[in-house]
Parts: structure tokens; sequence; C-alpha cells
């Protein structure tokens, strides 16, 4: 058969590496012996040689070689497997899902279309001699730590993609994962793979001369040295790494594109810490090395980041070994300097003169002590305020004052926050977000997957942030930023009182803003800060209490100053609101809870709140009743169940349906309020809040326990701790539970499973300081520990003499029983010693008294 080729097919012998081909003959020779070569093989090869000049797609090899037949591919991929056997594997070259390419250089023979007379640049570009090298990369790399995955990912997108950007902050490893990646493909790339280092160039002007010395190649000819060096490209097979190329991207972006569009077997594999933007792009974002997300945690050197950073070590100092000690040190360091690492290398170096503590405890100080880098390295990665600095001098003014004020923030933030705090009489908040969009771009801030997404500056980078806003800025930026965390929980709180929210919804808006309103509140009750803006995020803050139990603590140091009128009625009554709530039970003495509860109910009325004096009237009959005054607190419940409407949120039922529980159980009418309670199950269950769900079951396992069968009670108090193993919560009202099963448990005699009950539950009623100290009391006599029993005895009655805190039925019995045993069987004077004892504990004693009792041995039998 005859070939249909573009150029004149070829008739002279030609000779490549070992090989020859007499096309006349149709014969192919192998160190100048006949090879035994099909007729198709031999049809492919030559379609291959004339073609020699560009790819030749698999769809074009099948029409050439099986004219007008309908061919199965692997026909294909036979005979070119049959060719490799006899040439070599680099003489043709395979483009994952493309098609084919001969490679080797023939002897003698000028590229197919080349123009004799060399008039043009393309003419005048020489094959690359069989001896000349293939690579500029070391000879032995070193060990890529933690990248494993990253360089499988990068390798997959270099065979299916001719242009890769790995983009990345500054230090975080982009170059040395390309030079990985580039030494990878190199038997895959028959003239190679080059890297060509690009931090130190400033002239763009020089890019095509730098590029083409890096590949000795010579620009002697006309033409602009752009197109001498492309044209030199055009007949080569290799990969091209341009690396730290984000200080040139329009001239780097113009030399890829015009590779791209000249020589088509050229792969490019850009650094930069933003992408190039050209079409055919295809970006890889390289993050942080991965860290334990504790400090305790086993197989810390399985985690990329602190085999680096002991590797490091290692290398100033051999005889250096993590062991149980010293690997929670290492974590550490490796977690606050965000897996970076850059400045991972640079804490290692310091490691042999300061030892492991010191370096962890002088990260406060990072930019003087995280300097010294190998000098091999690039200059700007000898400390890391270089690196940090050439980052930041590429910004334009804009972007620098946003990335500045960002420093602020304490962990992530949204784009409303960052439009609140960076903004600027300039800047709007459509500025801020393009600008936001650039940091990310540039990788100096980092945008974590979630919807919405949330951002966050690395910590090195927050440091640096802060340093340049404390050339004048400061101030105002944090007075800012106090005032946005204030309006945005101003919002969240607002929709959440008004039952829109479910408790989850809530918690998805608040809690990642935790370190925020933290920072703000230490702001706002500084000698520089403004204490109306404390105060209002003292307020809304209450609705966080079951989150951050801290938040508790900022609202009663602003009682006199709400009370001289500091702050505006929506603020007050938000204020006063937060003191009466229920998660105040332990901080808040019960009268000025009561007195909480009456102001909020009388600000919202005269703010026109219909829910709001609805939930504050639930709280005021709830300390009504727990004070003895049922027929205040049937008022109450009254005129709240006047307020109701039948498009409110079922959350407002609820409350209704749990309060009319409280007073058919306060009348005796047990049966009555059990109905009720279920009654409260059903329809908490079915509003998917889980945290209205655990109260309502909570209270019905108490109900129970009172009504008994205690069985039942039990049962089901058991299976709703299940369901919290399976659905785990922060919320409060989880240690009630775990106080119910322990006295339960204690009644019926189960000793053990209750001193189960109680080591679970002891970390969440600490957590939330709630001891419940009546069950706790009981089950230490159960257990015969009557010392302990009589302790805590003393305790439940020094609290029960404190105006509104009476013994709730279920606790007055167990407390009842216990008293009357103890005073059988302990010596009075013994007794009243321990009893007197009890009642001069303190809060934070109990943690570690209830701990130690639990080991010692009971006498239960």
């Amino acid at each position: 058969m005859r070939l249909e080729a573009q150029e004149p097919p070829l008739s002279e012998a030609l000779r490549f590496d070992r090989a020859e081909v007499r096309p006349r003959e149709r014969q192919l020779l192998v160190d100048g012996a006949p090879a035994s070569l099909g007729a198709r093989a031999f049809d492919v090869l030559m379609a291959l040689i004339e073609r020699r000049d560009r790819l030749v797609t698999k769809s074009e090899l099948l029409d050439l070689v099986w004219p007008g037949l309908v061919v199965e591919e692997n026909n294909l991929q036979v005979q070119i497997s049959s060719l490799r056997k006899l040439l070599g594997p680099r003489a043709i070259v395979t483009i994952p899902g493309r098609g084919y390419r001969f490679a080797a250089a023939i002897s003698g023979q000028p590229r197919p279309g080349a123009n004799g007379s060399g008039d043009t640049v393309a003419a005048r570009a020489e094959l690359w001699p069989p001896s000349a090298p293939r690579t500029n990369l070391p000879g032995e790399l070193p060990e890529l730590f933690g990248r494993s995955e990253e360089l499988q990912a990068v390798s997959a997108l270099l065979e299916a993609h001719r242009l890769v950007t790995v983009v990345g902050a500054g230090g975080i490893g982009k170059s040395r994962l390309a030079q990985a990646a580039a030494y990878a493909a190199l038997d895959r790339r028959p003239h190679g793979a080059w890297m060509i280092e690009l931090a130190g160039l400033s002239d763009t002007a020089l890019l095509p001369s730098t590029a083409a010395g890096a590949l000795d190649i010579k620009l002697e000819g006309s033409g602009s040295p752009t197109e001498q060096l492309v044209a030199a490209l055009v007949p080569r097979t290799l990969l091209l790494v341009l690396d730290n190329c984000e200080h040139l991207l329009d001239a780097v972006s113009q030399l890829v594109a015009a590779v791209l569009r000249a020589a088509p077997n050229v792969t490019l594999l850009t650094t930069s810490q933003e992408p190039l933007r050209v079409p055919e792009e295809q970006q890889f974002r390289l993050l942080p090395l991965a860290v334990p997300a504790d400090n305790a945690a086993e197989h810390a050197l399985d985690f990329g980041a602190v085999a680096l950073f002991e590797a490091r070590v290692r290398a100033v100092d051999p005889r250096f070994v993590l062991t149980t000690d010293s690997a929670p040190l290492a974590v550490d360091i490796c977690r606050r300097l965000d897996g970076l690492p850059l400045a991972i290398e640079l804490a290692a170096a310091r490691v042999g003169t300061l030892g492991l503590r010191a370096v962890r405890d002088k990260l406060d100080a990072r930019f003087k002590l995280l300097t010294g880098g190998a000098r091999a390295t690039l200059r700007r990665h000898q400390t890391l305020r270089a690196a940090l600095e050439w980052s930041y001098g590429l910004l334009n003014e804009a972007e620098r004052a946003v990335f500045r004020r960002l420093g602020v923030f304490a962990g992530g933030f949204t784009m409303e926050l960052a439009q609140a705090v960076a903004g600027d009489a300039q800047l709007d908040e459509w500025a801020v977000l393009d600008l936001m969009s650039a940091l990310v771009d540039k990788s100096l801030v980092v945008a974590d997957s979630g919807e919405p997404p949330r951002y966050r500056l690395l910590e090195s980078a927050r440091a640096f942030a802060l340093e340049q806003l404390a050339e004048g800025e400061t101030a105002d930026a944090l007075r800012r930023h106090a005032e946005g965390m204030m309006d945005f929980l101003r919002g969240v709180d607002d929709i959440n009182m008004d039952g829109e929210l479910r408790t989850d919804q809530y918690a998805a808006l608040v809690v990642p803003e935790l370190d925020n309103l933290r920072a703000a509140y230490t702001w706002a009750t500084s000698d520089a800060g403004d204490p109306k803006v404390a105060i209002a995020l003292a307020a809304h803050a209450g609705s966080l209490i079951d989150y951050a139990v801290e938040c508790a603590d900022w609202l009663l140091p602003h009682v006199d100053a709400v009370e001289r009128g500091a702050v505006d009625e929506a603020v007050a009554a938000r204020y006063w609101r937060a003191l009466a709530a229920g998660n105040m039970a332990n901080i808040v003495p019960h009268p000025l809870k009561f007195e909480a509860a009456g102001r909020a109910r009388s600000l919202y009325q005269a703010l026109g709140k219909p829910r709001r004096v609805f939930s504050s009237l639930i709280r005021l009959m709830t300390y009504q009743l727990s004070g003895g005054d049922e027929a205040a607190a049937r008022a109450a419940f009254a005129e709240a169940r006047s307020l109701i409407r039948p498009d409110w949120p079922a959350e407002f039922r609820i409350h209704l349906l749990r309060r009319e529980s409280a007073l058919l159980r306060r009348a005796g009418r047990l049966g009555e309020a059990l109905a009720i309670q279920r009654d409260e199950v059903r329809l908490s269950t079915g509003t998917c809040d889980w945290r209205l769900e655990v109260i309502a079951r909570n209270n019905l396992v108490d109900l129970l326990w009172q009504a008994g069968p205690l069985d039942e009670a039990a049962q089901e108090a058991r299976r709703l701790l299940e369901d919290l193993r399976r659905r785990p919560t922060t919320l409060a009202d989880t240690d009630v539970l775990f106080a119910n099963l322990i006295g339960i448990l204690s009644e019926m005699g189960r000793v053990e499973e209750a001193s189960d009950a109680a080591r679970e539950g002891l970390p969440v009623m600490q957590r939330f300081r709630t001891y419940y100290l009546e069950e706790w009391a009981y089950l230490f006599w159960r257990r015969g520990q009557t010392d302990t029993a009589a302790l805590l005895l003393g305790a439940v009655e020094a609290e029960a003499k404190k105006p509104g805190a009476p013994v709730a039925p279920n606790e007055q019995r167990l407390i009842t029983e216990m008293r009357a045993a103890l005073e059988r069987s302990m010596p009075p004077d013994e007794m009243a010693t321990q009893v007197a004892a009890g009642s001069a504990l303190r809060e934070d004693q109990l943690p570690g008294l209830l701990a130690e009792a639990l080991e010692q041995p009971g006498s239960a039998g």
C-alpha cells in the first residue's frame, strides 16, 4: 500500500540510534541486521516518521494504515508495542488520550516542512543531538516529605494537560514538588525535563534568554528571542518547568502561550503564588503539610509536617529522635506553623541550639526566631520574614491594606465579616470582595471548603499582617473588628430569639466565630476599648454559653453600667434576657435572675417584641415556681399562652408544654404531667432540632423517675444516652441526663452501673460547672463511702439555704433517705464535722474530690 502523507514519501535510507529504515525495500535494520517486522507495523512506522514534526492522533493512524476498514484500537497498540521492542521505548512517545509521536533524531534529514533556504526561524531549528543532556535536574533529589499524593496528582495532570500550574503560598514547597514531578516525568520525555528558576529575574525582557540558557539553546538568528526559543522547542518532546513566576506573570503567560501554540510536544509546569490565567492552564493548589489533630496523637511521624521537622533536626543533630515526651512539642510547633514547610525547616534549624521546648515557647517571636536557612536556598527563603516580604511586595496598595486588616481576625472569617473590617471610605464591600479574591489567588488568604466558604490567614502570614498594621492602623482595625462582630452577633441572635433558627443552624453560624468573639471582647474591655461594645457583645453572646461557658462570666461585671443606662433599650433588654437564661443557673444568684427576667419582659413590652416578651415570661414563671409562688407562676403562664400566635415557630408551643407539665407536676397530677411531657417529646422530635429533643427527653426521664416505675426511667435514660453517643452534642442538658442516670441507677441498687455513668458524666458536668451534688452524695452513700456522702450533704444543704434554690422532688427524696441513713450509721460528732466541712467546699474543689472518691473502693453489697 502507499501511505497518504502531507510531505512527499521518503525514499532514501533513514538512520536513527541503532536503526536504519529503507523505505523502497520496506525494510528495517537494527544494529545492521534485518528486523522481523510485519507490514502493518512498517506502515505505522513510516506514517509516524513522515509526520515526525507533530503528534499523530490514533484515529489518523488508523485511517492511514487501515484505510476504509473498521479496526479495533488495540490493533494499533499491538503494532506500536512491536516497534518499541525493536527500536527502544523512547523512539515513539505516547501522549495519553491523544496519540503518538516519533521522537528519535534522524541523521542528515531536515524536519518535514522546513524551508531549505533557511529564511525562516523554524528552518534554523536543529534537531536535538543524541548525546545532548536530557535535564538540568540534580542527579539525586532530597526526600519529599508528606507529598506522595500531591506528586501523583501533579504527575497525572502533566500526562493529561500541556500546562499545569502549582499554586500556593510562599514557602509551602511548590518548587520541591515541581522538581519531583519533573524527575518523575524524565523517562517519558525523549528530550528530558528542564527547570528554569525565575525568582532572581526582574527584567521581563530577559525571560526568553534565561530559558534558552538553561536549555543550552543559542539565540543568534533573526526573529525575536521568544520566536527563536519557541522554534528551537518545536522538534523536541520535553517538560519545561518555570519556577517562581508570580512576579513575572504577564511575561510568563505570553511565553507559555507561544510555546503552546507552536511546540505541540512541549509540556509546561509552572509554580507561582497565583495562577497564570492562560486558557489551557490546569491549576493545582498546594496546601500545607498534614499535621496531627492533637499534640498527643500517635504515629506523629506519619504526618508530613512532623516527618519533615524530625528529618531537618536530625540533619543538624543525628542523635535526635522523637519520643513520647518530645513528640507533643514537635507536633505543637508544626501546628502553630500551619504545616508550612519553610517555617518548619527554619524552626528545626534552631532546635540544636535552643532545644525543642525553647523553640516552641519562642514562636510568638517567630520572625526573629525563624532565620538562617540553608545558603543554597533562595535568599527570600532564608528567613520567614523575607518570604512574606516578597509576597507582600507583589501586592498593590489596596491589596496590602485589605491583607493588613485581615490580620485582626482570630482563626477564620466570613466574606461579610471581612467586608465589615477591611473596608473604608475608599474600599466599599464590592471592592473588598474583589480584593479578597485577588488575595486568595495570590495564596495569601486561604479559602476553606464549605458553604458558605470561610477564609483565614496562615498564622505566620497573620503575624506579618499585624506587624504591618502596627504602623498606624491597629486601633481602627480592632474597633472595626469588634463592631463587626457585634453587628454579626446581633443579627444572628435576633433571628435565633424569634425562634427562626434550629439549634444546629444557630451553632453553624456562630460557633466558628468564637475566637473572633473572644478577641473582640478582649479589645472592648481593654483600656483602649469601648464599654458599650463590650456590653453589647456580652449580651448577644448570652446565647452562646452552651458552646463557650466563659461567656457567662462576661455578663455580671456589666450589671451596674446597664442599670445606669449605659446602653440603649434594645441592648439592655437582650442583656437582662441573657442574665435570666436557664444556663446561668450556677453563675447568677437566683434573686438577680428573677429581677433580670422581669426587666427583660418590661423592656420587650415597651419595644413591641411579643415573641421576646413570651420568652421572658417563660423564664419569669420558672423562677416564680421554684420560689414557691405558684399563683404568680400560673399568671405568667396564662399571659405567655395568650401571646402565642398560630404562625409562630413550634419552639414556642414546646415551651408552653414544658411549663404546663411542670405546673401539673407541682400539683401532684403526675399522670397528666406525663401525657403533656410525651406531647412535648413528639413535637420536639418533629422540629428536627436535636437540642429541643434532648431537653424534652431529659425532662421525660426526670418525670418517669418521679412517677415510676424506675425500670422505665432507666430504660429511657439509656436510650437517650445511646442516641447522644451516635449524635454527640456540645450543648448543656447532657449533664442533666448523667445526673438523672446516676440517681436512678443508684436508687435501683445498680451501684456499679451508676459509678460508670458518673465517670463518664463528670467531664461533662465539669465543663458546664453543674455537679448535681444530691445524686453524687446518694451514689457515694450507696457505695458505702459515708464520709464522702456526708461531706457532699453539707454542700447540698448549704446550697439549699440560698434564696430561690429549692431542691427538686427526686433529689429531695434521695437526700431525705440518705440523711436518715447517715444519722443512723455515723457518730453525730463525726457527721457534723463532715457536713460542716462540706458546706465550705468551693466549686473548683469539686471535680478533684469527686474523681478521687470514684476511684476509691466502695463497700456496698
